[in-house]
Order: structure tokens, then sequence, then C-alpha cells
């Protein structure tokens, strides 16, 4: 526990001082949490930071071990979709060997004792101790509505994190591994509180101890932000936000229990009328300078890139903006595999992100709506079939990464929150749910067939339209997790790189994460609460020889 989850706020507030947060008074002073706390403008540096912090290179594993998926929640991002089959390498076999996230395509490399199983877990525990400062330095009751909101924004940071980590680490039956001995146990729960005696004897919770957790940070979160004044961007948990993540929070619940769904499609509603968000139309979908990279209309929440410590390789530009001609993004080329392709319908203005089978006639038939950062004379055998040109380096700029890398990254927008919605409702009133489905769907597929009023039929038309409104978002693996949903990629005509063909029969081993060996050792707790070691299980794909 020590590198994470020992609580030691002091060296943070050192931190903050050196940069020129706080001004001593005196030489040699000692900077106290009572003093950091009585200046706002420290306390505002500590909550910039997290969003700056949790895209950051190197975020885990250091620049001296480059990992080329190391780079906070968005390489999460990077691993969840690729986990899920949606998101793949287009370039086939040729440039396999760049693909850093072909440990989540197949799973391999991630049980316990493999060094690649500590980038998630140490990633977010360096995120909720980053909260967790910040919530012991305010203290319980703050008196102005400006370090109200800085303590809503540090509760509903570590309720995000908590959240995706219940999720990652529940581990869910399958028909691999057995997870009878620590079924409905999640992950320990560290708190600003919390002694090192603590954490080195802190059993897992269970999925209803961690909810009730994750509920009151929103709770107090709700609270603190009800009629406060105090106004922050977008890179900071809103109040729209704190509803968003309650309706992520019940829908996961409802894949246990379906009344949760009720109070999931309530909380989306909220957080669509409290944000006053409208969906993106097809000109910002396709907008070749701003397209998924700038905050707009759309989004509840992102998080900002700095220009300081950008890299060419350990950034969600050099993964997701295949335009770009540095990092693996030119390599590997993320996009989706044939039949994901073939199934979203040529009506659907959506399908003009993926290049399809034959990237020239695509160039042919769409640079006049939805332009390409290539001059023409380079566009012959710049892409791949398939690769997909959604999120674009900014500007448009794709020679130089100190400006091409410098993006946001969506965390929250109001078109999950129609779609949760939806698929709420469909459990209740699959009528209802249909119109709904219906309503979002023709807005980019004016030919979109509304599907039969059946709680099944709308729950697959609204994931359909999930996975391809949110494809690369980091979103759609905890919906594959809940409903039990199958990885494949291995068929007949499939584009996947022969190393990463990969199909499942419901839910993937791997997908229900392991803690690390190492923490394990260090906190007497969990000793026999691991989950099951999910690798090398499943075998890929291979063709039957005629």
């Amino acid at each position: 526990m020590n590198k994470i989850l020992k609580i030691s706020t002091l060296a943070l507030f050192a931190s903050v001082a050196m940069t020129g947060c706080i001004k001593e008074t005196e030489p040699n002073s000692v900077v106290t949490a009572e003093s950091v706390a009585q200046s706002s403008t420290a306390v505002q540096a500590m909550v910039n930071a997290i969003p700056v912090a949790e895209a950051l290179p190197y975020s885990v594993f250091g620049s001296g071990n480059n990992q080329g998926f190391d780079f906070g929640l968005p390489g999460i991002m990077c691993a969840t979709d690729s986990a899920t089959g949606d998101v793949v390498q287009t370039t086939g076999d040729s440039n396999s060997g760049y693909n850093w996230f072909w440990f989540w395509d197949v799973g391999t490399s991630l049980n316990s004792t493999q060094s690649r199983s500590q980038f998630t877990w140490y990633c977010y525990w360096n995120f909720v101790k980053s909260c967790n400062d910040i919530i012991a330095v305010i203290g319980a009751e703050p008196e102005t509505d400006e370090m109200k909101a800085y303590l809503a924004y540090a509760k509903a940071n570590r309720a995000a994190l908590y959240l995706d980590m219940a999720r990652s680490f529940d581990p869910l039956e399958n028909k691999y591994t057995n997870v009878s001995e620590v079924k409905g146990l999640t992950v320990p729960k560290i708190t600003e509180t919390t002694t090192e005696a603590e954490a080195r004897n802190n059993p897992r919770l269970t999925r209803d101890e961690m909810f009730e957790f994750i509920f009151q940070d929103l709770d107090d979160a709700e609270a603190l932000l009800t009629n406060n004044s105090h106004r922050g961007g977008k890179d900071v948990p809103s109040l729209a936000v704190v509803y968003g993540l309650k309706a992520r929070a019940y829908l996961w619940l409802g894949g246990f229990d379906k009344s949760n769904y009720a109070q999931a499609a309530s909380y989306a509603r909220k957080a669509i009328d409290e944000s006053g968000a409208t969906i993106l139309t097809e000109a910002q979908w396709l907008d070749p300078k701003t397209g998924f990279n700038t905050p707009n209309n759309s989004w509840l929440w992102y998080l900002p890139q700095s220009a300081e410590g950008i890299t060419n390789l350990v950034n969600f530009v050099a993964w997701r903006g295949a335009e770009a001609s540095w990092g693996y993004a030119s390599l590997v080329q993320q996009g989706v595999h044939v039949n994901f392709y073939n199934r979203i319908a040529d009506t659907d203005w959506r399908k003009r992100a993926f290049l399809g089978p034959d990237p020239e006639a695509w160039w042919a038939e769409n640079k006049d709506i939805c332009n390409i950062n290539i001059e023409d004379e380079d566009w012959e055998g710049y892409f791949a079939p398939y690769a997909s040109v959604k999120f674009r380096p900014a500007n448009g700029e794709i020679l130089n990464y100190n400006v091409g890398n410098v993006t946001s990254i969506c965390m929250m927008r109001v078109e999950e929150m129609l779609l949760i919605e939806a698929e709420a409702t469909a459990y209740s009133d699959p009528a209802k749910a249909a119109d709904m489905i219906t309503a979002f769907a023709t807005t980019r597929d004016a030919a979109f067939v509304k599907p039969v009023a059946t709680t099944e039929a709308v729950v697959d038309a609204t994931m359909w339209q999930k996975r391809v409104e949110l494809w690369g978002e980091g979103v759609v693996f905890y919906d594959f997790k809940r409903l039990n949903y199958g990885k494949e990629t291995g068929y007949e005509g499939t584009n996947v790189s022969t190393d990463s063909r990969i199909n499942t029969d419901g839910r993937a081993p791997w997908w229900n994460f392991v803690i690390p060996e190492k923490e394990v050792l260090q906190n007497e707790a969990l000793k026999g609460k691991n989950n099951p070691e999910p690798c090398d299980i499943v075998k890929t794909w291979v063709p039957t020889e005629e």
C-alpha cells in the first residue's frame, strides 16, 4: 500500500507551495494543511491539477519505462474500448507489433503477477489520492460557495473513479473462470481519513457497500453545488455531471436488480435538463478542425490536455488520430472491423467517420462533406481500410505533434444521457423507449426504422446506437460487461490482425480486472480475495481450412 494508498498530504502541499501558489511569509516556514485551506488559490491549484494530471503521459510507469498505453484515464478508455473489440487495429499484421492495447484485445499479460495489470490499478489510486488530499484540506464544512464547489468537485471526481473501479473489478460470472469465491466484491475503500495501518488490512467492499459510498459522495456533491453561485468550467464536474454519474451508477446496478433502471432513467433526464446541452450536428461530428477534440454544446465534462508534458507517442491523439503523421496512430490506425462497419446503415452520416473498404473511393465521394486534413496528392495509401477519422488532431494539425496533440478529451456528453434514458426506460415501458431511441437515431439516420416495442428489441437498438455514437470514447465496455455481450472479431473476411481475432461466448474473463500481486502482498485482507487469473484462456480464432 505504500506506493498509492498511503495517505500523506504534506508532499502535495509542498509541491503546491513550490509552484508559487502559496507564498511563504517567513524563510523555512512549514506548509501546513491549515495554511493551504486558508488559501483559495492553493486549493484551486489542487483542484485544477486533477483533470490535467489525469491525462498526462507516463502516469504510472514513468518516462524511463515507456509503456505506450500509460497516459492516465484516456489510456484506460483506449484499453477498455479495445477489450470490447469495437476499436481495432486496421493495418492488419503489418504493424501489429506497435499495438500497445493488444493486451486488452486478447486478454494476455494482465494477470496479477504481470506488470500491465498494474496500469489501471495504480492509475485510479493515484487520482483517488489527489481527491482525498483536497477533501482533507477543505474539511467537512466549508464556508464560502467557492470552497463548497471545490469540495464538490473533489467528491464527484472521487465518486467517478470509484465507479469505474467498482465496475471494472466487480467479478461477474462468465463461462471461463469461477468467480464464486469473490462474487459481489469490488475494491477497498480509501478516504481522506484512512491510516496506513488501516490500508494494510483493508478488505474489498461488497457491491452494496461500495455503491452506498459512491452515492454518498455524489449526494454530498449535489448538495454542495445546488444553488451555488460559484461556477467552474466543463473541466470540473457540474451538477449535471453529478446527475450523469448517478445515471451511470444506477444503470450498472440495473444489471443486478432491474428496479434500478428507473433511477438511471430519472437521473439521465436530470442531467439532460440541468446541462441545457444539445446533441452534436453532422457538421460538428465530422469537423476536420474540432471534431471530438474541443469542448462544445454537447459536452458536459472533459479532460484538458496541457502543452506541457506532451509526447509524440504516449497520449490520446497519438492513438486515436489516424490523420496524424506521428505516434502510433499512423501505424496502428484504430478503426472498426468489417462486420461493425457493415452494420452501420449507409444512410447514417456517422458512417463517414470510418473509411470503409476502399479509402480512396471514400475520399472521392466524401471529401466535400467531411474534409480530411490530408493534401490530395498525399491521399493514396495514407489510410488503411476501415480506419477512423472521428478524433481529429487539434485544429487539424497533422505534422506538429506539439500542436496537434493538445486536445480536450470528452468524459461525458449529453448523447450518452439520452441513450441511458432510452435503454433504462425499455425495461419498464418499451413502447415509450422505442419512441425515445427513434427520436435520437433519426437525427443521425433519417431512414432509421423504429424497433419493435419489446424490451429486448429496444435495448438492442439502443445499445447499437450507443456503440456507434460513443465509439472510441471509453463508455461501452461497462455496458458489454453488464449485459453479458461477447467479443466477436474473428470471422471469415475480418480485417483484424491474426493475433487479435477473438470470439467469446458472453463476457471475456479479463473484463474482471485483477488486483496486482504486489498490492495483495501489502494488504492482508486481499489475500485469497483476488479475482481469478483471466489471461490466455480464450484462444485467437483461426479460419477453418477447406
